[in-house]
């Protein structure tokens, strides 16, 4: 399994494909398993897709939850397309995923953004804020833990641990399983003291926002208010889609990533075009 060193931490990432560099940003404890479909949808369209785990996700490694904040997040995302020289990549976010591909995108140059269920200004349809800062945070989380609590957060039924069985869900209780409680609660925390709304007008790439309506984690009006302060920007609601968006939609979404991404390139070779000089021509 392919590792990336950054500040002294492994990073964990996959690559499938070649051509326009795709990077897949999963959620709060969730992996670069997510995006499995994806990928392959993107490599199959002559993207290159590289999906990482986040540091405290996943197979990366997990350091204590003194490290988690929006900013270290970025910087090492950042960092991380340095190494693999991943120039104006296109960026795809869910969740708090979507927020950091955001981030990213103010620090560096992006060729497009995708923003599913994104967090926006800190705030989750379930208040965390009293539980991240109670001295009981950390036996609510191994509880949850215990319980496979989050598995099935956001969907239409929160206790997730009769209905296993279930592909997406199997994945999520698995990924949630190799968190530690420093990772979920300092990446946690890390999301709901983050407020991007004053920084997204900066935002230049083509950015498509795409949300669930029965969204019982992250508001769909996160999303709603991303779309309004981007300036390019289109935003879908899907209201029979809950959190997990691409599970739910799953076909439906894959096809609305690669028609953003066809727009974007063809709009920037518009641009291009235009901006060619006759020494260019010749």
């Amino acid at each position: 399994m392919p590792y990336l060193p950054i500040d002294g931490l492994r990073l964990h990432y996959r690559h499938v494909g070649h051509g326009p560099a795709v990077v897949l940003i999963h959620g709060w404890a969730s992996s670069w398993r997510m995006w499995t479909r994806t990928m392959a949808r993107l490599a199959q369209a002559g993207y290159q897709a590289v999906a990482v785990d986040l540091i405290g996700f996943g197979e990366s490694d997990k350091p204590g939850d003194g490290w988690y904040t929006l900013d270290r997040f970025t910087a090492t995302l950042a960092e991380f397309c340095n190494q693999l020289n991943l120039v104006r990549p296109a960026l795809i976010g869910h969740s708090m995923g979507g927020a950091i591909a955001f981030n990213v995108a103010l620090a560096r140059e992006a060729s497009a953004i995708i923003a599913v269920a994104p967090v926006v200004t800190g705030e989750l349809s379930l208040s965390l804020h009293l539980l991240l800062t109670s001295p009981a945070a950390r036996r609510l989380f191994r509880w949850m833990r215990q319980q496979s609590f989050f598995s099935g957060l956001g969907e239409r039924n929160l206790i997730a641990a009769p209905m296993l069985f279930h592909d997406p869900l199997r994945r999520r209780h698995e990924d949630f399983q190799r968190t530690t409680v420093n990772s979920a609660v300092g990446s946690l925390r890390a999301v709901v003291t983050s407020n991007l709304e004053s920084r997204l007008p900066d935002i230049g790439a083509p950015t498509l926002v795409v949300v669930g309506g029965r969204d019982m984690t992250v508001s769909p009006n996160q999303g709603r208010l991303a779309a309004q302060r981007i300036p390019r920007s289109t935003l879908v609601v899907w209201p029979d889609a809950g959190h997990q968006v691409t599970d739910d939609r799953g076909d439906d979404f894959d096809a609305l990533v690669l028609d953003h991404l066809r727009k974007a390139n063809h709009e920037r070779d518009t641009h291009l075009h235009r901006h060619r000089t006759p020494k260019d021509h010749a």
